[in-house]
């Protein structure tokens, strides 16, 4: 009797140390839930190419059937509509559709070749309330570069825009009175001036738009991730320069009288590691935070200025990144790649890099927790009750994971094929 008694309490401690490992960091377990009448729209194809699109999910109740099949393109700022753009032939069809249920709310057809194909912001550029649409042909033939300016509402070309030089799209203003732009100086170095065409007086306004501060018009760097205002009148975008190994925020407003810009640099590490910059902004438009899990630092921005002149980096902290980026061990690009938490005061920035999930305090940007170490994702999203965190990579799949306890489990992503990141949660 005895030697069995020791044998029963042997195997008792075994199944509990195995149920204690499953639960540890890292480990997969089947008690991470999710609001069963939730939808994820999911950018599938990691690709700058035509081949993307966005499939809804239902994780708390999926069956491959019940996903939808949606075009990606430019989205309104409340994610209610996209808007899309494909050549056909000489022509482009330019198609509004509802987000909620796939139907197609507008389409026209208009003379040229556009495409709001791409991740960049060269070729398409939307307000936020997605009134206005700006594009520009991508092949440029001659010395001139073509925009047209459509009204998505009355569904009509507004303007039609020649201008001498090379021009990129930047951003359009909420009442579409500005366009912004990129003239390209077509150097080795990759030099470029923003400069503004004012719609209503059909021209560019005589000087580029620069930094008070810094009054070199002269700039150097790829966009990497951008937010907007609330109110669809400030951008704020992130480039990156890994020639000279730069980060740095570009704060353009885009309804205001002054014509002028601000630009906030960021700590760096790695030029390797640039890449895994992120941004997210507060609700109410007052802070934005700059995070990068890879180089282990996060900056917190002061935005409450409503002309974006006097907004300044208001602290920064680093932290213990954990694994190095290796050739061996680098993630894809991130595509929304870090969020704040949906509590009244927003207490917490999660974002991601090439080791997991990170939660950050923002009271003093301090580390609170880090989940599924050892894992990449490129892109992230809270449930809409705020209680699990969604997060996606283009070969490993989809997961959910419980903020509270850290276990997470994965979620079936069929029919999506290779998903890269989480345009919306709507529930």
């Amino acid at each position: 009797m005895r030697k069995r008694s020791n044998f029963w309490l042997t195997a008792f401690i075994g199944l509990l140390l195995t149920l204690v490992a499953a639960c540890g960091p890292g480990g997969q377990t089947n008690t991470s839930t999710t609001p069963r009448g939730e939808s994820l729209y999911i950018l599938d194809g990691y690709t700058t190419n035509a081949g993307q699109r966005i499939v809804t999910l239902h994780p708390g109740n999926h069956s491959p059937q019940s996903s939808m099949t949606l075009p990606t393109g430019l989205f309104s700022q409340d994610h209610r509509r996209i808007y899309t753009a494909i050549q056909q032939g000489r022509q482009t069809v330019i198609t509004v559709t509802n987000m909620l249920t796939g139907a197609t709310i507008r389409s026209m057809t208009i003379d040229g070749a556009y495409s709001t194909t791409g991740q960049s912001y060269a070729n398409a550029v939307l307000s936020a309330d997605g009134h206005w649409l700006a594009l520009r042909q991508p092949v440029q033939t001659g010395p001139d570069s073509m925009i047209v300016l459509i009204d998505t509402q009355a569904g009509k070309v507004a303007k039609t825009i020649v201008l001498n030089g090379s021009f990129d799209l930047d951003a359009v203003s909420p009442d579409s009175s500005r366009i912004y732009l990129l003239e390209r100086h077509n150097d080795a170095a990759g030099h470029y001036t923003v400069r503004l065409y004012q719609v209503d007086q059909g021209q560019l306004a005589p000087y580029p738009i620069v930094d008070k501060q810094d009054l070199d018009p002269n700039m150097v760097g790829n966009p990497l991730t951008r937010q907007i205002s609330p109110d669809g009148k400030i951008a704020y975008t992130l480039y990156t320069n890994t020639a000279s190994n730069r980060a740095f925020i570009h704060i353009l407003p885009l309804a205001s009288d002054y014509q002028g810009a601000r630009c906030i640099d960021l700590p760096v590490g790695k030029s390797i590691d640039l890449r895994y910059y992120t941004l997210t902004l507060s609700s109410d438009g007052s802070t934005l935070y700059a995070a990068n899990g890879a180089i282990g630092v996060i900056s917190e921005i002061n935005t409450s200025d409503p002309d974006a002149f006097s907004d300044d980096l208001v602290r920064t902290v680093h932290f213990d990144p954990g694994k190095s980026n290796t050739a061996g061990n680098q993630a894809e690009a991130l595509y929304n790649g870090a969020t704040l938490s949906l509590d009244r005061d927003q207490s917490t920035l999660y974002f991601t890099g090439i080791d997991g999930i990170w939660a950050a305090s923002t009271t003093n940007l301090t580390i609170k927790a880090h989940y599924a170490t050892g894992q990449a994702f490129t892109s992230i999203a809270l449930s809409t009750d705020g209680r699990n965190l969604y997060a996606v990579h283009p070969t490993s799949g989809i997961i959910s994971i419980d903020t509270t306890s850290g276990q997470f489990q994965r979620i079936v992503s069929d029919p999506v094929q290779t998903p890269w990141g989480i345009e919306w949660v709507n529930g």
